[in-house]
C-alpha cells in the first residue's frame, strides 16, 4: 500500500522511522547538518475526528522532542483520510508547518493554497506513488488509529545514532589537523628557523599589532603551541566539544563561532596586556601569546548557550559538566601566570554572545540554511 511504499522511499532517502505510543501516528526524521526534517504521518482512515487542540498538542510534542540546539525544524504533517473534509480545518490554516492530506478514497494528494507546495521534493514522490496505485486499481488499505491518550514519546537516540554523535565531525577534524601539522612543521623542523623564531614571528603581541601593523598575528597565534603538552590538551578538548558544536550548529556556523571567538579572544588579550604593559616598548618585555584556547573557550561558551536554550537536552554533555569545566579552567588560569586568562574570558563570552545572536536570527526566520 502507498503508506508502506512512501515509508520505504523515505528510509531510502536517509530518513529514520520513529513510532509513537499511539496506533496510526508515527514519524520519519532526518538530522542534517543545518536542519532536522520531520514528516509526521497521521492515519485517520477510520474516520475518528481529531480536534484542533489535540492536533496542536501533538505538533508541540513532536517539535519539543527534536528541539536541540540551533538547528531549524522543518515539519510536514501528512493525513491519510477517507473523508478529507473532516481534517480540512486542520490543514487549511496557514502556520509555520506544512499540512497535507492524502485522500485515500480517490488516491489523490490535497494541498491547500495556504500550505507549502512542496517539501524537499516529496510532492513528486507522493504523486508518483498515487498514480501507480490508481493505474493498478488498488484500493487503499490503512491502519486503524486509536487517539485515546494521544502523545508522542520523547525521542531517544539509538546506539547507532549515539555512535554517529560521538564520531569526529569533518570540519572540526580539519581544524585540529591544521593545528597538528603547523606544530610539526613549524616547531619540529628548521624550515622556518625553529621553534622560538616561529613563535616570535607569529605569536600575538599587542605592540607589534598596534605599532607595526602585523594584524596577521591575530590569526597565526591561534595555530601556534608552545610544546606537545600544550597542543595535546587543546586539541583533545577541541576534538570532543568542537565535534558536538559542529553537529548541533552546522559546519558554517561552527566555523563562524570558532574563528570569531578566537579573534575576539585575541583582541581581549591585547587590550589587557596593553593596559598592563603600556609604555614598555622593548620586545623582550612585551608579552607574546599563542594557542587555540581562546577559540576553544568560544566553543565552550557556545555549547553552554545551546544547553541553556535546549533545557539540558544536548546529548553527551550537560550543564553541570560545562560549568565545572569553565570553573576549573578559569581557576587553572588564575593559578598559572603563564595562561592568558583574558583570552579565555574574552573567547568564552564571544562564543556565548555570538551563538545567542545566531539563535535569535534563526528564530525569527531570517537566518537561512547555509549548508
Amino acid at each position: 500500500m502507498i503508506e508502506d511504499k512512501l515509508g520505504i522511499r523515505l528510509i531510502n532517502s536517509g530518513f529514520r522511522r520513529m513510532d509513537s505510543n499511539v496506533g496510526g501516528i508515527y514519524l520519519f526524521y532526518r538530522d542534517d547538518d543545518s536542519d532536522i526534517k520531520i514528516i509526521s504521518v497521521i492515519n485517520m482512515q477510520a474516520g475518528i475526528e481529531l480536534t484542533d487542540e489535540q492536533y496542536r498538542h501533538i505538533l508541540r510534542q513532536v517539535k519539543a522532542s527534536f528541539a536541540v540546539g540551533l538547528k531549524r525544524i522543518n515539519l510536514l504533517n501528512i493525513f491519510f483520510a477517507a473523508q478529507p473534509e473532516k481534517v480540512k480545518s486542520l490543514c487549511a490554516e496557514a502556520t509555520e508547518d506544512s499540512h497535507w492530506i492524502i485522500d485515500c478514497s480517490a488516491n489523490r494528494l490535497i494541498i491547500y493554497e495556504t500550505q507549502a507546495d512542496d517539501f524537499f521534493g516529496l510532492k513528486a514522490v507522493i504523486e508518483e506513488l498515487l498514480a501507480r496505485e490508481q493505474e493498478a486499481g488498488l484500493p487503499y488499505e490503512g491502519l486503524t488509529p486509536d487517539f485515546a491518550g494521544a502523545s508522542i514519546r520523547q525521542r531517544r537516540p539509538s546506539w547507532g545514532e549515539r555512535s554517529r554523535t560521538l564520531q569526529i565531525s569533518p570540519v572540526n577534524l580539519v581544524v585540529v589537523l591544521i593545528n597538528v601539522v603547523v606544530f610539526i612543521v613549524f616547531q619540529s623542523t628548521h624550515l622556518f628557523g625553529g621553534k622560538n623564531q616561529v613563535i616570535e614571528a607569529g605569536g600575538l603581541s599587542w605592540y607589534l599589532v598596534k605599532e607595526a601593523g602585523q594584524v596577521y598575528r591575530i590569526i597565526s597565534s591561534m595555530f601556534l603551541h608552545a610544546d606537545i603538552s600544550h597542543l595535546f590538551n587543546n586539541m583533545l578538548l577541541l576534538l570532543f566539544i568542537g565535534s558536538i558544536l559542529e553537529r548541533v550548529a552546522g559546519k558554517v556556523r561552527y566555523l563562524i563561532i570558532y574563528f570569531a571567538s578566537g579573534i575576539i579572544a585575541a583582541i581581549s588579550s591585547m587590550g589587557y596586556n596593553m593596559l598592563r604593559e603600556y609604555g614598555k616598548v622593548m620586545n623582550e618585555r612585551i608579552a607574546i601569546s599563542i594557542g587555540a584556547s581562546g577559540a576553544i573557550f568560544g566553543v565552550v561558551g557556545s555549547i553552554l548557550f545551546i544547553i541553556i536554550v535546549s533545557r539540558g537536552r544536548l546529548e553527551y554533555i550537560g550543564f553541570r559538566q560545562i560549568v565545572l569545566f569553565i570553573v576549573l579552567s578559569l581557576y587553572n588560569g588564575y593559578a598559572n601566570a603563564q595562561i592568558d586568562q583574558a583570552a579565555h574570558i574574552g573567547g568564552f563570552l564571544a562564543g556565548f554572545i555570538l551563538t545567542a545572536l545566531l539563535y535569535s536570527v534563526k528564530k525569527f526566520s531570517v537566518f537561512l540554511n547555509d549548508e
